[in-house]
């Protein structure tokens, strides 16, 4: 890879987690003046949908047909949600804690792979596991601090995401970006209605003012993050991911002056090295299994 095309997917991958950091205010900021969480969803997967149905049709005239319509259709009812529970989590909790929790996806994942599709994970990767959640109880310190349900709907939605991961690595592997990132936005946005209508109220301006910017940065995000998984592999992307919680903990500061304790950083730093750990192993084992193929190909 040239110097050129790294700086370039450096670029993208740090615009990735300026994002979802402002993800992460716009939630919150929405939910304090007022706006119930679930509702935050359905702005989020409407304004969602629009902004990439206007981007699918400006690039390409027309909006993409699905062979695996129905197996995202499921895979959105986990993503859903996911997002219900995470949201829940970033509008009650300090912001610091629920983006350290939500790092903790990849260790739900692995365990998954291993359980449920029969991939084998070997002990490098089960210790990083076991020392990943080792991280998680750091920072939720069960018996020294009151238990928290906004901690457990992050790491309920941390599971979900996980969920969502394997559909698409096993499933749905063979749709393309525009066409995954169209239905999934379709779907998501269809299974937002009920929850929030159930708690709906008449957003202030300022709220559905933030929503609509969540929306519209999820998109954004999707696209920035794909630009740099275009530009290398996603496994030299997940140092960059680290980064987030120190650009949620300046905007948790400026805004809401939370200041996280030293127990977040820790766990945070354990689960996420647990995690980089976790990538890496699996690139090896994907590239070894890459030339064991190649070595065995017929000539």
């Amino acid at each position: 890879m040239s110097a050129s095309t790294s700086m370039m997917a450096t670029f993208y991958a740090l615009l990735t987690v300026l994002i979802t950091g402002m993800q992460n205010i716009t939630i919150r900021l929405a939910t304090d003046d007022g706006a119930h969480s679930f509702q935050v969803v359905l702005f989020r997967n409407l304004f969602g949908l629009l902004s990439v149905m206007l981007i699918i049709l400006w690039m390409e005239r027309r909006l993409p047909r699905s062979r695996y319509a129905g197996v995202i259709a499921i895979a959105c009812i986990a993503h859903v949600a996911s997002m219900l529970s995470g949201y829940f989590g970033i509008a009650v909790l300090p912001l610091n804690e629920s983006a350290a929790l939500a790092f903790a996806m990849p260790l739900f994942a692995t365990v998954g792979a291993a359980l449920f599709l029969g991939e084998t994970v070997r002990a490098r990767r089960w210790s990083a596991v076991i020392i990943g959640f080792f991280g998680v109880l750091i920072i939720l310190r069960p018996g020294v601090i009151p238990f928290e349900w906004g901690a457990a709907m992050v790491l309920v939605s941390a599971m979900l995401g996980a969920v969502i991961t394997l559909l698409s690595k096993h499933w749905i592997a063979g749709e393309t970006a525009t066409t995954l990132i169209f239905y999934q936005s379709l779907f998501s946005c269809l299974f937002s209605i009920p929850p929030a209508a159930v708690v709906w109220e008449m957003p202030t301006g300022f709220a559905a003012s933030m929503m609509i910017a969540n929306g519209i940065l999820g998109t954004l995000g999707w696209i920035t993050f794909l630009r740099a998984c275009a530009l290398t592999d996603a496994s030299a992307l997940m140092p960059y991911e680290f980064l987030r919680l120190p650009v949620v903990a300046i905007f948790a500061y400026a805004l809401f002056n939370e200041v996280p304790d030293q127990w977040v950083w820790l766990g945070a730093a354990i689960i996420f090295t647990s995690t980089l750990y976790i990538a890496h192993r699996e690139a090896v084992v994907a590239r070894e299994a890459a030339a064991h193929r190649t070595v065995g190909d017929p000539p």
